[in-house]
């Protein structure tokens, strides 16, 4: 099961895996509601898995009420440090206080999930130490998961720009190809390219955007990309937190 949360202007994303374990990829903008109240009405009590795509407040923030009340076993994180966010300095502080296992998975790497079941492969990390104050270097350093299910493939690209789409068209070609597409930068006419809609081929897509939002996103361009590729959106903005289940082949 797959969750897309609303939680405002921000992503934050959900698995449930088959072995029962689960995961929290991003946790939206606001320290308390509304993920809050997602983890609460699924009387979520622990995770094994937490995954930060890249250090901004949209994903980060909501982080903070996790690791201060919910165990966590494991975080994944790049070593690419917002040199402007005090926030997320603090945060991974907490994390490490906490003595939670933390990862630093690089471009390539194979985590181990539900090994058997499920195959999470790295498409995209910044996985050596860097810091800057630029939202494009810390949205292209984002960590990109393909996963695999039995037929199914999901494509999780935080706020992934054009650029690095390119790149990634380049270093994986056709093994891009998913079912479903976490659509880059709520979508930002600074992603989702039409070449890289092209080679991932999606049958779905999710947006995770804020209602009223004044980046005025998603834009219209990507919007009228994914429609002229044939892809059904479904947005948090219009039908709140959304829901995608693999029932098997």
């Amino acid at each position: 099961m797959l969750k897309f949360i609303s939680v405002g202007q921000g992503d934050a994303e959900y698995i449930e895996l088959p072995n029962g374990r689960n995961v929290l990829i991003d946790g939206g903008p606001n320290p308390t509601a509304p993920l809050v109240k997602f983890l609460t009405d699924h009387n979520i009590t622990h995770l094994d898995h937490v995954v930060l795509t890249h250090p901004h407040l949209d994903h980060y923030s909501g982080l903070g009420y996790v690791f201060g009340r919910i165990p966590v076993d494991n975080f994944y994180d790049t070593r690419e440090d917002n040199a402007g966010a005090a926030g997320a300095k603090a945060l991974r502080e907490k994390i490490a206080a906490l003595g939670v296992n933390v990862v630093y998975p690089a471009a390539g790497d194979l985590l181990d999930w539900d090994p058997g079941e499920v195959a999470v492969k790295v498409l995209n990390s910044c996985s050596t130490p860097g810091s800057s104050t630029s939202g494009a270097v810390l949205n292209d350093c984002s960590i990109v998961l393909k996963v695999t299910y039995q037929d199914t493939t999901i494509l999780y690209t935080g706020d992934m720009q054009a650029d690095q789409e390119a790149n990634l068209i380049t270093t994986y070609g056709a093994e891009l190809k998913a079912d479903v597409l976490k659509v880059a930068h709520h979508g930002s006419n600074t992603a989702t390219s039409m070449a890289f809609l092209d080679m991932v081929k999606p049958k779905y897509a999710y947006i995770e955007v804020g209602a009223g939002n004044t980046f005025g996103f998603p834009s219209a361009v990507t919007l009228n990309d994914l429609q002229a590729a044939g892809v059904t959106v479904f947005r948090t903005d219009m039908g709140g937190t959304q829901e995608y289940v693999i029932n098997g082949r």
